[in-house]
């Protein structure tokens, strides 16, 4: 696959006036959060959502009450002059989607629940029950493909990680690959009957797990000659400065990879404040592709497919024999370590501009180190843009083992400028750790955490580097004694509210990506029409009494549909279960049942303290 962020080449679909794929623009979408029983409010939203810039918008829709009240949905949007395209959430029955598919311009089904007895588990499962099943699924798909194509309506066949079938899961594990089949099934089914009116996508609040599933999706349509539109999303993604990051850690990763050609930014926010944060996106993903073009690193071999991924083991510096590894050690099998001129959050190692060291330690350009010894010194920090990466410096520095190289970027395209620089230090053996390191200029903290989240998530999945050291300068706002970090000079250091900022999105990403965790994991849906509480306000008061619960993952989910699939890996739940009632999960297993909502955050703190979990105050 190639990383010049030229698009994979699909289709287009049409979701009404909209095209998806093809030559259109990546389109933005967002869902609605109201019952859709409710016509002025669900149509209100909607009008809001498109308003905020969104292409397209979607709605859950439960039962058949809710199938029918399309209509009036339509009739109110076209009364205020809104022709946004709608698309109908459909899980469990073909029939609702069937009626749905009469009104709206795309329906989404899941693969997991379509056409198939809920619930079922199989404690094995021979060839013939897979057929049985299977074919009872392409008998309910069969009877909606035929639906839309007299009316002309687009199908999204959209796999969650948190709700894959039986027969799926037995066969391939709850899996990046377990979702590509399922995908695959159902695809299957539309090329038999012809219907090529389709995207897919594959999500998950699993971030590895959404860039695996898609990146496997994207091959297996190849080998078949299928070309379908991907929309792309991280569910569950949360809200906030972690739900930012989360959600563009992989939705930028395969957005980078040219892969995706619409996509949702979730979050427990109210749904028009996706849309802005997924512009933003991909107006950086294209200020990217113009500046790698500029830069000729569109037309390097060395960000091609077969290098995309290289699998370096860094040889660790402050290592200590015959101790556990530590956060003061750097590379090999240590996480990846943060850089900041902030005490707060606490990073790793503070650089400091009145000395130019970092955590104590020298930090030095490649004239300094060549002509000098270090022989004081168990640790350099070594700091050198891609273009100083001479013959000489490589050579001197791979003998050196206290050497830690400080890769500064100084182009608009990081992310394959970083990965030549990790090419070239490879093919030079030269396993000394890396460091990243990027200064952004931007209007807001939002647009800082946006581009650097694409810029440096996709290094860390591919586990590719041993720290993390961002600096966010806004624009119009001078450094402390002046001083730039445009060159191999080790630069000046931020006001300590600005590198705070810096220091809070590194560990973020870091922990997006999944190397490394330093504060509590909040998995939070974004809300639904199939939510019977006020979502935001029970993620919040999770998130104000448990944030200090480091290393524990804690979800927040609406409803059963996804929320125990999609907190898999979570150590506790908080799942909808019905009107002003919420079950709590530890693992996957049921703690307590139908708890009245406005007592469950307490219930769900009674819970981890009895479990040993709880460790001091929130």
């Amino acid at each position: 696959m190639d990383n010049s962020l030229t698009r994979r080449s699909t289709r287009e679909v049409m979701v009404g006036n909209i095209g998806i794929g093809g030559n259109n623009p990546v389109r933005v979408q967002s869902m609605t959060s109201t019952p859709t029983a409710d016509t002025k409010q669900t149509a209100g939203q909607i009008m809001r959502i498109a308003s905020a810039g969104a292409d397209i918008v979607r709605m859950t829709v439960r039962n058949m009450r809710e199938a029918e009240n399309l209509v009036n949905i339509r009739s109110e949007l076209h009364s205020r002059n809104c022709c946004v395209p709608l698309v109908a959430d459909v899980h469990f029955n073909p029939s609702i989607a069937e009626t749905a598919a009469t009104v709206v311009e795309k329906v989404r089904i899941n693969p997991g629940n379509y056409g198939i007895s809920p619930g079922k588990v199989y404690a094995e499962l021979s060839d013939e029950d897979y057929k049985k099943e299977l074919s009872s699924a392409k008998a309910a798909f069969s009877r909606l493909i035929a639906i839309c194509r007299i009316h002309h309506t687009a199908l999204r066949i959209g796999v969650n990680h948190g709700s894959l079938s039986h027969r799926i899961i037995y066969r391939y594990g709850n899996t990046p690959e377990g979702m590509a089949q399922s995908a695959m099934e159902f695809l299957r089914f539309c090329e038999e009957e012809d219907f090529h009116n389709v995207v897919v996508s594959l999500k998950s609040s699993n971030t590895l797990v959404m860039v695996q599933a898609n990146r496997l999706m994207v091959e297996y349509m190849s080998r078949g000659s299928m070309d379908y539109p991907l929309h792309l999303g991280v569910t569950e993604a949360g809200e906030g400065e972690d739900g930012r990051i989360r959600s563009v850690t992989g939705t930028g990763t395969l957005l980078t990879e040219g892969i995706g050609d619409t996509i949702r930014i979730s979050l427990t926010e109210d749904p028009e404040t996706e849309v802005p944060v997924a512009r933003r996106l991909l107006e950086h993903i294209d200020r990217q592709r113009e500046a790698c073009s500029e830069e000729n690193f569109s037309e390097d071999k060395v960000i091609a497919g077969q290098t995309r991924v290289i699998t370096r083991k860094s040889t660790p510096v402050l290592n200590i024999a015959g101790e556990h590894l530590h956060a003061s050690a750097i590379g090999g099998d240590n996480v990846p370590i943060v850089i900041s001129s902030s005490a707060v959050p606490l990073p790793d190692y503070i650089f400091s501009s009145e000395s130019y060291r970092v955590g104590g330690y020298p930090l030095v350009t490649v004239n300094n180190y060549l002509a000098g010894s270090f022989d004081d010194s168990r640790l350099i920090f070594l700091q050198t843009s891609l273009a100083g990466l001479s013959a000489e410096l490589l050579e001197r520095a791979s003998a050196d083992k206290r050497v830690v190289f400080v890769a500064l970027s100084l182009t608009d395209c990081p992310l394959p400028e970083m990965r030549k620089y990790i090419f070239t230090l490879t093919e030079n053996g030269c396993s000394n750790p890396v460091i990243f390191r990027k200064e952004y200029n931007l209007s807001s903290a939002e647009d800082f955490q946006i581009a650097a989240a694409a810029d440096f998530a996709p290094l860390f999945i591919e586990r590719t580097g041993d720290g993390l050291w961002l600096e966010f300068m806004p624009r119009g706002v001078s450094r402390e004694r002046g001083g730039s970090t445009a060159s191999d000079a080790p630069g000046m250091s931020l006001s300590p509210d600005l590198a705070q900022i810096a220091g809070s999105t590194s560990f973020s990403i870091l922990q997006s990506c999944r190397v490394r965790t330093t504060k509590t994991e909040f998995i939070s849906c974004p809300s639904c029409g199939r939510t019977v509480f006020n979502i935001q306000k029970a993620a919040a008061a999770v998130k104000k009494k448990m944030s200090h619960l480091r290393g524990l993952k804690i979800a927040v989910m609406g409803c059963i549909v996804n929320g125990p699939g999609e907190m898999s890996d979570a150590d506790y739940g908080y799942v909808g279960s019905g009107r002003g009632k919420v079950t709590l999960y530890k693992k996957q297993a049921v703690v307590r049942r139908n708890v009245p909502e406005e007592n469950a955050v307490d219930e769900l703190i009674g819970l981890i303290k009895d479990s040993g979990d709880w460790h001091g105050e929130g």
